[in-house]
């Protein structure tokens, strides 16, 4: 198998950027730093694409916003953060939907040329490893918005701390049989896990509480995945007083669920949700407010950062959540809950 722009970057201990910046000829490489690289080059055999290097400094004045569907509640708040961040600059948009894991993969492999766009700004879709490696080799510029990779430029928010803030105020509010219903960190891969999953578990531990398994549910990214989750933790030897969401859907799914059941939220059940929007404020609910217009206006100035100075390392950004009290939060019965 031929060397990749990842051995190259192993090899002379440098990140792929700075990579594919010496092969792109950018004269702000340090001379030391590029003697290495192209030593490391040369050592591995390593041939990089005629066609990303031809194209090395063409501008098409086109940016590229990859959303998945499922984000589509809060596209609106994303393009106004976009399109702040683009006023006053010749940069035009355009947009391509994710659907599938499979749609993924195809997105990622059509998107970001450089004959089509200077860059790309990744909504909530963790990148494949052929994606970096592709970008890398050919020196594109992505930029990823509520999604980590540490080889990439990323504007995030703390899952940890959002999911400790949630939990917190639960404890605070007397609870103590206090459920996740998450969401999966990649929803395109049901291995990845729950994004809330190590935020719920360390404020418990620090509380003194134990993480009951029975307590903790993926459920699906939507109304009816959380209403299934709550169906399922009802069934337990002892269902919770408070459940914590991985979404605002999900959330909300759980609170029509229980007042199907004829119970009072909170009286009966506490919910805490996550992310916020107009429709959560309009029903009271709980939540952990995600920066979703903010995020995306400082994703793309990261991205526009970065097409102006191409030797700049990739950075992880964190944008602080706040907890939003409303109505569906506050302290469990005393009596045995409701089943």
């Amino acid at each position: 198998m031929p060397p990749t722009i990842n051995d190259v970057a192993r090899e002379a201990g440098v990140g792929i950027g700075t990579v594919s910046r010496v092969l792109n000829g950018n004269p702000l490489v340090k001379a030391a730093t590029r003697q290495k690289v192209l030593a490391a080059v040369e050592r591995l055999g390593y041939r990089p694409s005629p066609a990303a290097r031809a194209f090395g400094r063409r501008r098409t004045h086109i940016l590229e916003l990859l959303v998945p569907l499922f984000a589509g509640g809060f596209f609106l708040e994303i393009l106004r953060g976009v399109e702040a961040a683009l006023a006053n600059t010749p940069y035009t948009l355009l947009v391509r939907t994710i659907e599938s894991a499979d749609d993924r993969t195809r997105v990622f492999g059509d998107c970001c040329r450089r004959t089509s766009s200077d860059g790309v700004l990744v909504v909530w879709v963790p990148p494949t490893e052929q994606f970096i490696q592709r970008v890398a080799d050919e020196g594109f510029v992505p930029v990823l918005m509520n999604a980590v990779d540490r080889r990439l430029p990323s504007v995030a928010v703390n899952h940890d701390v959002a999911a400790e803030q949630a939990v917190s105020y639960c404890l605070a509010n007397g609870h103590r049989r206090i459920a996740l219903v998450d969401r999966l960190e990649d929803p395109f891969d049901p291995a990845s896990g729950g994004i809330c999953e190590r935020g719920y578990a360390e404020t418990l531990a620090a509380a003194g509480l134990s993480t009951s398994p029975e307590y903790r549910r993926l459920a699906d990214f939507s109304a009816p995945g959380g209403a299934a989750a709550l169906d399922a933790l009802l069934a337990v030897p002892e269902p919770p007083t408070a459940i914590v969401a991985g979404s605002e859907v999900q959330a909300l799914g759980i609170v029509e669920a229980a007042r199907v059941r004829g119970w009072r939220v909170p009286a009966d059940l506490s919910i805490v949700g996550y992310n916020d929007s107009e429709l959560a404020q309009f029903l009271g609910l709980t939540t952990v407010q995600v920066p979703v217009r903010e995020m995306a206006r400082q994703a793309t100035q990261v991205l526009l950062n970065a097409l102006a100075q191409p030797d700049s390392e990739p950075k992880v950004s964190y944008l602080p959540t706040e907890l939003v009290v409303r109505q569906t939060c506050g302290p469990p019965r005393t009596a045995e809950v409701k089943r």
